[in-house]
């Protein structure tokens, strides 16, 4: 009981990951918080079952190649297609109200998820209905003797763990990762130094929509079955995982996500009628952390001297 909760927390936690680590790139560059994150992550769920589902896209490549290359490349085009939505939404936006009071950004932000998850639901063939997501992962045993661990579950686990560690190799030792950091600690400084700064949020919200393309990918993979309206939900997670861990840290957005996700599935699983619980739960958990730790596990405590 206790090993195939553990292994449910692990997974939920992976899911909620590549979302929570959107919002802190996001933050870290912008010092905003793009609540569309999680509608933007969805989108790429869908786009996947447009690309396998509608056109055969999925098909074309399985003809030319192997059935792995075939998986990589149709994911590899949903994350693209995530990737310039995630640029328009900033160009259309964000940017126009950079330089106003910092509530517009969010508010816009919120407002382009809505519009995001109706224009799913209005345009997509029967887009207001449930999708069941295409088997594209395994659900298979991968040993008789390990319950719980299929293919896909492993495989999910890994592109969780390979994505964040290509993302640590990008910001820690490539020149445009290095601009980001330095950008996201003191941007007026960043600038003084000759960093582009437009050029790192650019790239920065092309990293991020690739980030939550892969993870709208893992969404649908581990639901198996996928709602317009299921971005809503995923982004309240995303942020609130990113808060606890230390918003603007993608490391702390790790931990945050873990935290959340063993905090709903521990109340889930051992406390009667837990499943009516387990987003309170996982709200509480962020309060504590909001009243007791406001820098999250992750995050750095921020003096201004006046």
């Amino acid at each position: 009981m206790l090993y195939a909760q553990i292994l449910n927390a692990v997974m939920l936690g992976c899911t909620y990951s590549l979302v929570a680590i959107g919002f802190s790139l996001f933050f870290g560059v912008l010092d905003t918080v793009v609540f569309c994150a999680g509608d933007v992550a969805i989108f790429s769920s869908f786009s996947v079952v447009f690309l396998v589902q509608l056109i055969g896209f999925y098909n074309i490549f399985f003809g030319l190649f192997n059935p792995v290359a075939a998986l990589l490349l149709t994911v590899i085009v949903a994350a693209i297609f995530t990737a310039i939505l995630m640029v328009l939404l900033y160009q259309l936006v964000i940017k126009p109200f950079e330089n106003k009071s910092s509530l517009m950004p969010l508010l816009s932000t919120i407002a382009a998820g809505i519009a995001l998850r109706e224009l799913i639901g209005i345009f997509f063939p029967e887009g207001r209905n449930p999708r069941s997501f295409p088997e594209l992962l395994s659900n298979e045993r991968i040993l008789q003797e390990l319950p719980g661990i299929s293919w896909r579950n492993a495989i999910i686990i890994v592109a969780t763990i390979l994505i964040v560690a290509i993302l640590y190799w990008f910001i820690n030792k490539t020149k445009i990762g290095l601009s980001i950091q330095a950008v996201s600690q003191n941007r007026e400084a960043a600038t003084m130094v000759g960093i582009n700064r437009n050029l790192v949020i650019y790239v920065t919200f092309i990293v991020g929509g690739l980030i939550l393309g892969f993870g709208g990918f893992l969404i649908g993979s581990y639901y198996a079955v996928i709602r317009f309206d299921l971005g809503a939900g995923f982004g309240l997670k995303g942020f609130s995982a990113a808060v606890v861990g230390g918003l603007g840290n993608v490391y702390g957005a790790i931990v945050g996500s873990m935290l959340i996700a063993f905090a709903e599935v521990f109340v889930t699983a051992y406390i009667p009628g837990g499943t009516a619980y387990a987003s309170i739960a996982a709200f509480v958990l962020v309060l504590a952390f909001i009243l007791f730790k406001p820098e999250g596990v992750l995050g750095n405590k921020s003096v201004e001297k006046v």
